[in-house]
């Protein structure tokens, strides 16, 4: 959508706008992050809406973003902060096929965010587990709750950690990340919390041992994206690898998540609407 703003602007109240906004963005492009000359790129500048006119942006110097025009024309979102995040991992993408001829997995982005640096050292006492982070300054003792499930026989705990102490697992889960994380990104950006917290397991016997991932790093990755440093995730204590391998394997395949069929949506989606005009009239 076209800017009433823009247009009414002289040419040289524009380049006033372009000059003010090069400065606010310390001289570098909102969706890239790389350098602007204004001489060189003078030609090949756009300015544009951070959040989108049709999604409540305003029209005016606050909500306006300086971009290359290549950029710009070439984002996969009309929201400029989601299409910064999603050039971020195109970068990564590129960067791990130069690498290693493949796309990215966690442990790319744990990575690149500072994460999977430190093993966790522990104590268990009965059904309690303790710990902290002091590799990070946090030497708080966190306690919890260790849990049985009734089914497989496994412990289990759930915890926040932060990402600098969880490791992804290739083993069970060789997956790499595709580009449909574009999806989570959004969802999460959005506020609409995903449904399944991570799950990660250690190992006794190494103490320290390293919190592995093996269920949940598209979701894991889509948050780390959006700045979040510390994630959710439901931690098994010593269990058999090897179940663990066949459960994983066996949800991305025979067991993959189904979608709504078209009776389910239209229930969903006239349930939406009804909440929203009961919303409307209060």
């Amino acid at each position: 959508m076209g800017s009433l703003y823009l247009n009414r602007l002289t040419p040289k109240q524009k380049e006033e706008l372009i000059k003010e906004l090069w400065e606010r963005q310390n001289h570098k492009c909102f969706i890239c992050g790389k350098e602007i000359d204004l001489e060189i790129h003078k030609n090949n500048l756009d300015i544009d809406h951070v959040i989108p006119l049709k999604l409540g942006g305003k029209d005016d110097p606050s909500n306006f973003a300086l971009t290359h025009s290549s950029c710009n024309r070439s984002k996969q979102d009309a929201n400029l902060r989601i299409a910064r995040i999603l050039y971020e991992f195109s970068e990564l993408v590129e960067k791990t096929h130069k690498e290693k001829g493949s796309s990215p997995n966690l442990t790319d982005v744990l990575r690149k965010f500072g994460g999977a640096k430190y093993k966790l050292s522990f104590s268990i006492s009965g059904n309690k587990i303790r710990f902290s982070f002091p590799e990070i300054g946090d030497n708080t003792i966190y306690e919890y709750q260790i849990f049985e499930d009734k089914l497989s026989g496994f412990k289990y705990f759930f915890a926040i950690f932060p990402i600098e102490y969880l490791h992804h697992d290739e083993r069970i889960n060789p997956r790499s990340i595709g580009r449909n994380i574009s999806k989570l990104i959004k969802e999460f950006f959005l506020k609409r919390p995903q449904l399944h917290v991570t799950l990660g397991y250690l190992l006794t016997k190494e103490n320290p041992s390293e919190i592995k991932v093996f269920d949940g790093q598209h979701k894991a990755a889509a948050q780390v994206f959006l700045n979040v440093r510390e994630l959710p995730v439901r931690v098994f204590v010593d269990p058999d690898l090897d179940v663990l391998l066949t459960t994983n394997t066996n949800a991305g395949t025979v067991l993959r998540q189904v979608a709504f069929d078209k009776s389910v949506q239209r229930h969903l989606g006239s349930a939406l609407y009804i909440e929203r005009v009961e919303r409307y009239k209060k």
